[in-house]
Parts: structure tokens; C-alpha cells; sequence
């Protein structure tokens, strides 16, 4: 039965594509035979005026609710919704179900596909969005917010923590959290911020706590890590632990230093804080050392360098590794102003090395020696 269904899917996919090549459509599946139903009605066309409209991280739109996240569709930037109407190849959107769930919201349950150059369908991925009545009106929930009132919720000092039903809650990680939030503030000279931590066990589970049902991060190696919706004050740990530090570094850094965006810098400097991946900065600088040992004419290039080391363990990235010892350096030389000075700063490549010129004496055109210098000693 799975497969006639999903035969059927794929056969009513290829029409809306053969049908709509130029203009971008949110399509109903043939098997939402509530979609004429007044509540479920009203709610697909929220989804789909919001979804046709180009609307994105607006703290005004009339689509979502704002009452608990100023920027409440944050998390479609991983399926790149700036673009999803005139991205090519086209994207189909289709409405796969809608149904009601707990606490008086409805579940929407969309998929986003394309045609490759073979004509085969590609599914990029399916969420989930939610929607409730608001002073009389429907609006669109995102999964974070309503899984709010279905996990269970613990307060430590100024962090909320909503524990994934499978996951064991450790009171002394959640501790630790707290104290590193003081100290982190006490370092920038601000008052502790108040901030959500969603945790799980693995980061699969994150990642359909976002509203992804699917999609390809899903299956990555590597199930230990987490990301921090910076514009919300979330923390979304999928490490097995109540204690994050990497991903709070970045909400202190953006709030504290908006203008300043490198991603080699930022990435680093969380890592020479808190870490990455469970694992402390040096522990990465012994990866990048047996790395560079086995490859000496490995070159080091912000324009080129993405990705894992690929030793097989799937947790160092180069760039959180080498930011990281950047950061390290500047700290040694010039302590906690020194770093500072780069945060508030560096936003492009050429401010990046601007400041590592001036802070560490290196140059652009010997970056990466000194890189692979420090880092073997």
C-alpha cells in the first residue's frame, strides 16, 4: 500500500511540473481530503499567501505568530527560502497533509521538490509547520514554539532547557551551562542573558525538531552537534547534553558585535571558547597536526578550504580549527581586547587578514605557513 501511494505521489508531482514550468505554485496532494474543511482551508492559504508572498525574517508580518520569537520563520534558511520561488531548477511546494495536534494547534506537513536534468524527482525536503487561532484568526506556528508545551521544561538561572522525551537530563551539565553563561557575560561586561535550549540526544533530532521531516542533513555521520538561532535566543543541542558553551559564544557575539560576520573569526572564536562537537580546541589542534604531518603541501585558503578534516571521524572542520587558533594567538598576544577588537571588526576576508596582520605580524601570503607552523608545535 506504501508504495501505490507513494507511486501515485510521485506521478501527481511530475504533472504539477509539467504544468507549471514558469510560475511558482503551492500545490495540494490529492490525498488531503480535509484541505475544503473551514479550519484546515484558512490554514492553507496562511501557508500558501505566506509561502507566494517572498516574506522572510520580517518582525512585522502578518503570517506568524511573534508573541515568543521575534523572527519566528528563522529556521527556513536551510531550505534557502529567500529563493524558493525562483530558484532553477523550479521548486514544487505541495501541501502533503494537515491535520489537528495538541494544545488547539494544526499540523502542516509540506514537501519541496525539483526536477533534475534526468526528469527524476529529487526531494529536497518536508516540513512542518504549525498554526493556532490568535484573537480570532489563524496563525503560522513554528515547530520550535509549539514543541514548547509538548516537551518537558526545566529552569536553571537564566536558561530554559525543553528535554526531548528520550533524552536523560543531567542537572550537572545543566549547572555548568549556567555558571559558563555568567562567566561569559562577566568577560563582555553585560548582565547574563536569558536564553531556550532545546536538547536531544542526537542531532537528527534537532533537526526534525526545526520542522524538517526530512531531509539530507538528516542522515549526515556525524549525530553530535547543534546550531544557535541567533536572532531568537536559542541554543538547539543535539550533543546528549545540557551543556553547549560553542552555541551561546554566537547569541553573545551577535547581539554584542552585529556588524562583524567573518566566518572564520566567529566560528573560532566559539571554538576557543566552548569547543566543538563535545570536544575542546585542543583536541582539535591535535587533528589538524596529524593532518598537516601526512600532508605538508596542504594549503590553506578562505576562498577554497570547506569541510571535515577526512580522517573518518567526521568532527573537526578545518575552519572552526584554525579560526580557533587565530583567536588562541591574538589572546596570547593582546588578551580578551585583542579577540575583541576582531569581533567587533571583521566582516571580510580582507578585514580578516587586516586584523591578523596587525595583531599576529603574518601576513595574507603567509598565513597558511604560519597556520601550519602553530599548529604542529
Amino acid at each position: 500500500m506504501k508504495r501505490i501511494l507513494f507511486f501515485l505521489f510521485l506521478i501527481f508531482n511530475m504533472a504539477c511540473f509539467a504544468q507549471n514550468e514558469n510560475t511558482f505554485e503551492v500545490k495540494i496532494d490529492a490525498n488531503v481530503e480535509n484541505a475544503n474543511d473551514p479550519n484546515e482551508k484558512e490554514i492553507i492559504a496562511l501557508w500558501t499567501a505566506y509561502l507566494k508572498s517572498g516574506e522572510y525574517k520580517n518582525p512585522e508580518t502578518p503570517y506568524w505568530d511573534t508573541s515568543q520569537y521575534r523572527i519566528p520563520d528563522d529556521f527556513l534558511w536551510m531550505i534557502d527560502l529567500r529563493t524558493v520561488r525562483t530558484r532553477t531548477p523550479k521548486v514544487q511546494c505541495t501541501v502533503l497533509g494537515i491535520f489537528p495536534v495538541e494544545n488547539g494547534h494544526y499540523a502542516i506537513k509540506t514537501s519541496l521538490a525539483h526536477l533534475d536534468e534526468n526528469n527524476t524527482i529529487v526531494l529536497e525536503a518536508i516540513l512542518s509547520v504549525y498554526a493556532k487561532k490568535v484573537d480570532g484568526k489563524f496563525l503560522l506556528v513554528n515547530s520550535s514554539q509549539y514543541h514548547k508545551n509538548v516537551w518537558q521544561k526545566k529552569q536553571f538561572g537564566k536558561i530554559t532547557y525543553y528535554i526531548h522525551p528520550m533524552h536523560q537530563f543531567d542537572e550537572k551539565d545543566a549547572t555548568r551551562m549556567n555558571d559558563f553563561n555568567e562567566e561569559i557575560a562577566k568577560m563582555f561586561k553585560v548582565a547574563p542573558i536569558s536564553f531556550d535550549y532545546f536538547l536531544s540526544s542526537y542531532s537528527r533530532e534537532i533537526v526534525r525538531l526545526l520542522g524538517y521531516d526530512y531531509m539530507s542533513k538528516i542522515y549526515i555521520p556525524g549525530q553530535t552537534g547543534g546550531v544557535a538561532d541567533i536572532q531568537n535566543r536559542i541554543v538547539y543541542a543535539g550533543n546528549n547534553s545540557a551543556y553547549y558553551a560553542h552555541e551561546l559564544v554566537h547569541i553573545y557575539t551577535h547581539e554584542l558585535f552585529p556588524d562583524a560576520n567573518h566566518f572564520w573569526l566567529n566560528e573560532g572564536f566559539a571554538t576557543y571558547l566552548g569547543g566543538s562537537g563535545g570536544n575542546d580546541l585542543d583536541w582539535h589542534t591535535k587533528k589538524l597536526k596529524a593532518y598537516i604531518l601526512e600532508n605538508p603541501d596542504f594549503e590553506i585558503s578562505l576562498s577554497e578550504l570547506r569541510g571535515y578534516i577526512p580522517n573518518g571521524e567526521h568532527h573537526t572542520e578545518f575552519r572552526y580549527v584554525i579560526g580557533g587558533l587565530v583567536c588562541k594567538k591574538v589572546f596570547e598576544k593582546h588578551g580578551m581586547k585583542g579577540v575583541i577588537d576582531g569581533l567587533r571588526t571583521v566582516d571580510t576576508d580582507e578585514d580578516f587578514f587586516r586584523f591578523i596582520k596587525e595583531k599576529l605580524g603574518v601576513s595574507q601570503q603567509d598565513f597558511s605557513n604560519y597556520i601550519k607552523k602553530v599548529a604542529v608545535e
